[in-house]
């Protein structure tokens, strides 16, 4: 297995199972990221592009994708046009709570995989009143106060799973859009986003990093932003706000205490950057 690295990593925290709306609009932009968790990515409402890998995608509602737990990826908006998704994440291990020896693996979608498969499934919309119709059992049984059963998720995920290994194999090709070898990270830039993964809540800027990392601030600041996409500034912002995301999701912590601890001395500072 391809060694990723660690700053990219998120849903550190994650257990089991999630689904929510993802609703990205204005000044919203995102790093290359990956996690452990499985990811299904269904498009409710505009248009975006999604980077998987070495391939890139333009999408509209009712197309779905489907990202394996070791696949660098993000999506992006299309000339600032919002758009909205449902979010499914999972734990590998849930897909297979209801054991049947029928030969069949709910998960195959996400290893087997040749250079022409296509993350992207434009779905049929005779299907679609299907798929949403699990997805709001889904989201229901999720949402329950007294907490969701894995049972009935397992069973629906399952389920879903099922359909969407037929819709994948009738699938078409891959059909490159553009030219795209993938991300290929510079061992400087590498370096500062390993140091700024771990110390994220200390006061670091481009200065202290540059002389950490011994090189010259501006020639950093230059490949950094060449290489992600994103200044240091903006990547240290986009830690502290993430880490404060997943400690708001699966902690009792009040926001001003989570705050101080991902790094931010003042909280209305924080409360803005959180909101942009």
């Amino acid at each position: 297995m391809k060694k990723l690295p660690e700053s990219l990593q998120t849903f550190r925290s994650f257990q089991d199972f999630q689904i929510f709306i993802n609703r990205n609009e204005g000044e919203w932009r995102m790093p290359f990221e990956w996690h452990e968790p499985l990811e299904i990515f269904y498009v409710i409402s505009g248009r975006g592009k999604y980077y998987i890998e070495n391939k890139v995608y333009l999408f509209e509602p009712g197309d779905l994708f489907i990202i394996g737990n070791h696949e660098l990826h993000k999506s992006q908006l299309l000339n600032q046009e919002p758009f909205e998704a449902l979010i499914i994440m999972f734990d590998p291990a849930l897909a297979n709570i209801v054991q049947l020896n029928d030969g069949l693996d709910p998960l195959a979608l996400f290893y087997e995989r040749t250079e022409a498969f296509s993350h992207q499934w434009k779905v049929d919309p005779s299907i679609r009143p299907k798929l949403q119709w699990c997805f709001d059992l889904m989201m229901e049984e999720y949402g329950r106060k007294e907490g969701y059963s894995l049972r009935t998720i397992g069973s629906l995920l399952q389920w879903l799973l099922l359909e969407l290994k037929k819709g994948y194999g009738r699938n078409r090709r891959y059909n490159q859009i553009e030219s795209w070898n993938g991300i290929h990270l510079k061992p400087v830039v590498q370096h500062a986003m390993e140091y700024i993964n771990k110390c994220y809540c200390e006061n670091i800027n481009l200065s202290k990093l540059s002389s950490e990392l011994r090189v010259n601030p501006s020639y950093l600041s230059r490949e950094f932003k060449h290489n992600t996409g994103f200044s240091v500034i903006e990547f240290i912002s986009f830690k502290r706000i993430w880490h404060a995301k997943e400690m708001l999701l699966y902690t009792d912590k009040p926001v001003t205490q989570i705050a101080y601890q991902v790094g931010f001395n003042n909280v209305t500072h924080f409360h803005w950057m959180f909101k942009k």
